[in-house]
C-alpha cells in the first residue's frame, strides 16, 4: 500500500506542477497555434495523471470493483498517454513551421497510428492483443504490447530526428535554437516512457513528462523575452547577448560585420496611412530580411534594433559578401513590396561596419560606425 501512496503522490504532484503551467499559458497574451496546441498536451497530461492514480489505487485491490469497470479505468491512462505522444508530434511539427500538419490531409495521415492504436487498446478487453487482465484483475502483457511503445516512440523520435536535421542545415540563428530544442526535448520523455512500460509499476512516465514539459515552458518564454512581438525575429536585447559572445569568440577565418538597416521615408508612411500600415511594412521588411540572410546557415544574425531600424550581424569570408547581402535585402523589400500591392513605395538604405579583433570598440562604438556609414549612403541617394 506504501508504493500506492507514493505512485498518486508523484502524480498529483506532477499534477499541480503542470496545473500552474496551464494557468500561466491561460492567462498570457500568446494565443499561437503551438500554444494552443501546448494547452491541449497539458490537459491530456493532466487527466492521465488523474486517471492513472485512479488505476493504481484500484489496480492494487484496496476497493473491490467489478471486471468490467476495472478494463476501463485500465484502458484510459493506455488510450492518454498516446494521445499524448501525438499531441507533442503536432506541436514540433506547427514549431517547424510544417503547414501540411494543419491540413486536413495531414493531419489524418499522421493520425492513423495511434487511431490503430487506440483502437488495439479499446478491444484488449476481448481480444488480448495488446495486454489482457488475470482473473485478480491484473494488467498483463499480450503479444503486441510493444506497440504502445513503439507508436509513441516512433512519433516522438521522428520529431526529434527532424528537429536535429532542420537544426544543422537551416539558415537563421533563431530557426537553429528551436530545431535544436526540438530534437533535444524528446529523448526525456521516450526514455521515461518506455521504462514506465517495462516497469509498470513505477511512476517513471509522470516525471518524465512533466519534466519535458517545463523545460518547453521556459523555452518559450526565453522566446517570447528574446524575440520582437511584432516582426517576429530577435529583439535588441538578445542582439547584444549576440553580438557579445561573437566579439569574445570569433570565428576562423571569418570577418565579423555588424549592418544597421533603416526604411526610407517610414514616418510618412506613418502619417499617410497609419499605424497598423506601418506595422505591417515593418513585417514586410522583417520577413525581406530573413528571407536573404538564409543563404548561410547560422552565420547571419537578424534583429530588430529599434523603430524603423534592424541590425544584422554577418560573419563572412570576404566583404564583397556583405556587400552582395546588403543588395538582395534591398532587392528582397523592393519584391515584398511589391507582392503586397500597397499604394506606397518601401525601401532601405544599409549602413555596414567591420569589427577589428585587434583594435575592439565597444558596442555603442561599432553600432555608431554602422550608423554613420548609413547616414552617408543615404545623402548620396538624395
Amino acid at each position: 500500500m506504501t508504493e500506492v501512496f507514493y505512485y498518486i503522490q508523484a502524480n498529483l504532484a506532477c499534477f499541480l506542477i503542470l496545473g500552474l503551467i496551464l494557468y500561466k499559458i491561460n492567462h498570457g497574451i500568446d494565443r499561437q497555434t503551438s500554444t494552443v496546441i501546448l494547452r491541449r498536451l497539458i490537459i491530456v497530461l493532466m487527466t492521465y495523471f488523474f486517471s492513472d492514480s485512479i488505476w493504481i489505487f484500484l489496480d492494487s485491490g484496496v476497493v473491490n470493483i467489478p471486471h468490467p469497470v476495472m478494463i476501463v479505468v485500465s484502458i484510459i491512462p493506455f488510450v492518454l498517454i498516446v494521445c499524448s505522444s501525438y499531441f507533442w508530434f503536432v506541436y514540433c511539427e506547427i514549431l517547424q513551421q510544417d503547414k501540411l500538419i494543419l491540413t486536413r490531409k495531414g493531419a489524418l495521415i499522421s493520425s492513423i497510428p495511434i487511431l490503430i492504436t487506440v483502437i488495439l487498446i479499446i478491444s484488449a478487453s476481448f481480444t488480448g492483443i495488446v495486454f489482457y487482465f488475470d482473473e485478480n484483475n491484473h494488467i498483463k502483457n499480450g503479444p503486441l504490447y510493444g506497440i504502445l511503445v513503439l507508436v509513441p516512440l516512433g512519433y516522438m523520435a521522428y520529431a526529434s530526428i527532424k528537429g536535429f536535421y532542420r537544426a544543422f542545415t537551416q539558415g537563421r540563428y533563431m530557426d537553429h535554437i528551436v530545431y535544436l530544442t526540438i530534437g533535444v526535448f524528446p529523448f526525456i520523455p521516450i526514455i521515461t516512457g518506455v521504462l514506465q512500460v517495462i516497469f509498470i509499476y513505477i511512476p517513471f512516465m509522470c516525471y518524465g513528462a512533466t519534466f519535458s514539459i517545463m523545460l518547453i515552458y521556459l523555452a518559450t518564454l526565453e522566446n517570447l523575452i528574446s524575440m520582437d512581438s511584432l516582426t517576429q525575429v530577435n529583439n535588441r536585447n538578445q542582439m547584444h547577448k549576440y553580438l557579445i559572445r561573437k566579439m569574445k569568440n570569433p570565428s576562423p577565418n571569418l570577418s565579423l560585420y555588424l549592418m544597421i538597416i533603416d526604411i526610407d521615408h517610414f514616418k510618412e508612411i506613418n502619417d499617410t496611412y497609419g499605424h497598423i500600415e506601418g506595422d505591417k511594412a515593418l513585417v514586410r521588411v522583417a520577413n525581406a530580411m530573413k528571407d536573404a540572410c538564409q543563404a548561410h546557415r547560422n552565420r547571419f544574425f537578424v534583429s530588430r534594433f529599434g523603430g524603423d531600424e534592424f541590425i544584422v550581424i554577418a560573419e563572412t569570408e570576404y566583404k564583397g559578401e556583405v556587400n552582395w547581402l546588403s543588395e538582395k535585402i534591398r532587392s528582397n523589400v523592393k519584391l515584398y513590396n511589391d507582392k503586397a500591392d500597397v499604394p506606397y513605395n518601401l525601401s532601405v538604405c544599409v549602413g555596414i561596419a567591420e569589427y577589428d579583433y585587434t583594435n575592439p570598440v565597444p558596442i555603442p562604438s561599432l553600432i555608431a560606425r554602422a550608423d554613420s556609414d548609413l547616414y552617408h549612403m543615404k545623402h548620396a541617394r538624395t
